[in-house]
């Protein structure tokens, strides 16, 4: 009797154990299972993936040659590594500097020769634009995936005077004249379309520096040139800033550190005025604002990349003697922020990047943010 009773128990005991075994095992799977799958985003999927890249002396082979004597072979790598970066990120629309191209028709044939190279790769229809410039070889371009979105408007501010920074000096223009776009961007799965408008910058660079009177290696340059696109954003984008009626982005090449004069007056931190005789700021060796408290303004543009708690633990986006800074940028204006978030509810927590690879490709890497609503 006794020996049945210790059977029944014991055969108790395995099948307590068995369901056990069962049900954790259950529970690992499901843990596992949610690891795998993440919660969907309620807003669907990405509307619009932007980029921008700075093409390190991009153009046909014979003007690329005569610019950086680069070899048919290493050309050859360099475009295809340019492509590799659009694709590793599924760019849609590209905002491009550094083309090198002596007009604005031959700055749209190079960069039908790489929308060309893209296509190949990714099946995929592009449109390509450029535009003046007041460098007689390096211009600023788009490349537009026509699947996703139509270009409504184009324009582009070369001939734009510059604010001075002091009453003396002679009148100066954009190095370069930044391009504005205003696109309209195809929703996906019933999520409507919405207007998109870039700007394009590409600042002077700290090149030949030692001619510089002010010795700061132009910045007193670039912060003239931010000035102009502050004003130019402040005035004829007004409403855009208040109502978010267009997603708004400022893109491409500052040529300045993020803590420059140039980038905080880009922001709308601060204005040119600040720095000037008997204002509330002056400059550092560095060209880094020393400011009184009272100097600064209400911010405008918002910074993607170094505001981004993941991206902003890049080194940065260019490398000059074994130090990186971060000179390539993405600022959207304070409506249009959310259209960047992560998910739809992580604010602050932006969908954007910085890539490196492959290094063929440029010596400054490819910025991107994703666009959602």
């Amino acid at each position: 009797m006794l020996s049945d009773l210790i059977q029944i128990r014991r055969l108790m005991l395995l099948v307590l154990v068995v369901m056990t075994a069962g049900q954790s095992s259950s529970l690992l799977a499901q843990s596992r299972s949610n690891q795998l799958t993440p919660n969907p985003d309620p807003r669907g999927p990405v509307e619009l993936t932007f980029c921008s890249q700075n093409l390190e002396n991009y153009g046909l082979f014979a003007e690329a040659r005569a610019r950086s004597n680069i070899s048919q072979e290493k050309f050859i790598e360099k475009e295809e590594s340019l492509v590799q970066r659009f694709m590793s990120k599924g760019c849609d629309l590209i905002s491009v500097q550094e083309l090198v191209a002596n007009s604005e028709m031959k700055a749209v044939e190079v960069l039908t020769n790489l929308a060309n190279a893209l296509r190949r790769r990714t099946n995929r229809q592009y449109e390509v634009f450029s535009g003046p410039s007041n460098d007689n070889v390096l211009r600023q371009g788009f490349i537009v995936a026509k699947d996703r979105a139509e270009v409504l408007t184009r324009l582009s501010f070369e001939r734009v005077e510059l604010p001075k920074t002091t009453e003396k000096q002679k009148p100066r223009l954009f190095t370069r004249g930044p391009l504005e776009m205003q696109l309209r961007v195809f929703g996906k799965e019933g999520s409507g379309s919405r207007s998109l408008t870039v700007i394009n910058i590409h600042f002077k660079s700290k090149r030949g520096g030692e001619e510089d009177a002010a010795a700061l290696q132009w910045e007193t340059h670039r912060m003239e040139m931010a000035e102009a696109i502050r004003r130019i954003v402040r005035k004829r984008h007004a409403k855009t800033l208040t109502s978010g009626s267009s997603i708004f982005i400022v893109a491409g090449d500052r040529n300045s550190h993020l803590d420059s004069a140039s980038a905080k007056i880009l922001e709308g931190i601060l204005s040119l005025n600040r720095f000037q005789e008997g204002g509330l700021c002056r400059l550092s060796k560095r060209g880094v604002p020393l400011c009184k408290p009272q100097a600064a303004l209400p911010q405008i543009l918002f910074s993607v990349l170094t505001t981004d708690p993941q991206t902003s633990k890049q080194l940065g986006t260019f490398r000059y003697k074994n130090e990186y800074s971060w000179i390539d940028e993405i600022l959207m204006s304070a409506e249009s922020l959310r259209y960047a978030w992560a998910d739809a509810a992580s604010e602050g927590d932006y969908n954007s990047g910085v890539v490196y690879e492959p290094i063929e490709a440029s010596d400054h890497a490819m910025v991107w943010v994703k666009l959602n609503w």
